[in-house]
């Protein structure tokens, strides 16, 4: 919903399943290729092998990939979610490696699938020299389990660029710095990976 209002109508917001993802001709109209939040290990399970490389092609020939949440996780080398944690543990390797490190979390403590018992109103700042435009040096945004980029600053020479940092402090170890948000350059494209979830609209 948030897409179609701030898209509209330029652009056509269009659901896609795995199936259309891995066998239609989606790529030659496709602006940018959303994965949202959920459940990273579902995305797997539908998308690896065929699906990701035809995700991965799109990028690297121009196209762009937004990640939220569980999408952010996914496109990552390697997701590691609640390590230790018997009934919530998911760690492994992906396969699009979009942000060529680690996406931890979750960032905050208290997440349960399907609830917003863990859900919060994260406070991000912003880096303000890697965007441009008017913006709020700090804003709060809807956060539910979501990761922290690890070591993100580490990747610059890899074409990993922070666009925003967690200002509180996490549950899990962040590494260097504490990116909610980074931009990856992908071959000739770009992904952007994102911890909370700024498409949500608060409502005061």
């Amino acid at each position: 919903f948030s897409l179609r209002r701030l898209l509209a109508p330029h652009y056509a917001v269009i659901p896609v399943t795995a199936d259309m993802l891995i066998k239609e001709p989606w790529s030659a109209t496709c602006a940018l290729l959303v994965i949202p939040g959920g459940a990273d290990l579902g995305y797997c399970r539908a998308l690896n092998g065929v699906g990701n490389r035809r995700i991965e092609q799109f990028v690297r020939r121009g196209g762009a990939y937004l990640g939220l949440c569980a999408g952010g996780y996914y496109a990552s080398k390697r997701c590691e979610f609640e390590v230790g944690n018997k009934v919530l543990e998911v760690v492994g390797d992906r396969e699009l490696g979009f942000f060529p490190g680690i996406c931890r979390g979750g960032a905050f403590p208290g997440f349960v699938y399907h609830s917003e018992a863990g859900a919060r109103a994260a406070e991000v700042r912003v880096e303000k020299d890697a965007l441009t435009g008017t913006m709020p040096d700090v804003f709060r945004s809807y956060y539910n389990g979501g990761g922290v980029f690890v070591d993100a600053r580490r990747f610059a020479e890899e074409g990993v660029e922070v666009l925003a940092n967690y200002t509180e402090e996490l549950s899990v170890d962040p590494g260097e710095g504490a990116a909610a948000v980074v931009y990856c350059k992908v071959g000739d494209g770009a992904a952007i990976l994102t911890g909370p979830h700024p498409e949500c609209v608060q409502h005061s």
